[in-house]
């Protein structure tokens, strides 16, 4: 391959003190709109903990007011279990668009099947979205599903990527979007083992293209930029091996977005504090028996140390 991808040849480690330096003390004069809104449009009748996972990953990383839309049957399972959140039954185009352009963050595509339907939800959310974007899961792989363009965005020997420029241009540099190699692959027509090979350049390479801060999730989970910056995370373990972690995850690095944190600040914060919350809760109940949402209670022990 005769590619030259925009490679940090040595990425940089996320630390503790980068994420704290990023997320400020609370004002004790602060109120739910100081940390800003969520709507996250996640779940369907297949996969209703995906959105309860989302929205409480967003509600224990601190934003504000948080409001799940989702199909009925998926609220009417959730709700009770969630009291903090508000709702929005789907599908009401009208609606989402409406609480998209009011949101601080929209988070999409967690439990979302790879259908049409989730497609003109994302397409919608693009159109209307004034704060950051978070695509996830369905979301991200329903719009791979469109015909590919043309164009060829990533430089020789990297011709089976699929410009992602047309569909995300409307949200570039407010974009985060936080696949696994498998969602990846399917975003860019790539193998998952050419992927897993060498995944800091697929990061970059579609960081570049679709103007997006790319979380590409893995053992060693790595974080690319537009402009060609890498970092890489090195907390998380094999106890995060389950259905549900990622859903947490983009509910954390959306709750950080929604209190002000840049699309990069957040996903760096958000993969060290879900990696460290999972290290921890591994000690507690073992990287077997652990569960994805057993980690929230380690999560505000975290918090809590360092008076956030």
């Amino acid at each position: 391959m005769n590619a030259h991808p925009p490679t940090q040849t040595t990425p940089v480690i996320i630390t503790a003190s980068m994420v704290f330096d990023r997320i400020p003390p609370r004002r004790p004069d602060s109120h739910k709109g100081t940390f800003g809104s969520v709507l996250a449009v996640c779940g369907c009748e297949e996969y209703r903990g995906a959105a309860a996972l989302c929205t409480l990953g967003a509600l224990r990383s601190g934003a504000g007011l948080v409001t799940l839309a989702a199909p009925e049957a998926v609220i009417l399972s959730v709700a009770s279990r969630i009291l903090e959140a508000t709702f929005l039954p789907l599908p009401d185009e009208d609606s989402l668009a409406k609480r998209a352009r009011r949101a601080a963050v929209c988070a999409a595509g967690c439990g979302k099947k790879e259908d049409s339907g989730t497609c003109r939800e994302i397409r919608l959310i693009l159109e209307h979205a004034v704060g950051t974007v978070l695509l996830d899961a369905g979301g991200l792989t329903s719009l791979a599903a469109l015909p590919p363009q043309e164009k060829n965005v990533c430089g020789e020997g990297w011709d089976r990527f699929k410009d992602p420029a047309a569909l995300l241009r409307p949200c570039a540099g407010r974009l985060i979007v936080t696949p696994h190699p498998g969602e990846m692959a399917k975003l860019t027509g790539l193998s998952v083992g050419q992927i897993l090979q060498m995944p800091a350049d697929v990061a970059l390479h579609f960081a570049a293209a679709s103007g997006a801060v790319t979380v590409l999730k893995g053992h060693r989970t790595l974080i690319a930029t537009p402009e060609g910056a890498l970092y890489e995370n090195r907390t998380g373990g094999p106890g995060l091996a389950r259905g549900g972690s990622g859903d947490i995850l983009s509910g954390i690095i959306a709750g950080l977005a929604a209190q002000g944190l840049s699309p990069l600040d957040a996903a760096l914060c958000g993969v060290w504090l879900h990696g460290t919350a999972a290290d921890r809760c591994a000690a507690r109940k073992s990287v077997m028996g652990m569960l994805p949402h057993d980690i929230f209670s380690d999560l505000g022990q975290i918090f809590l140390e360092n008076r956030r």
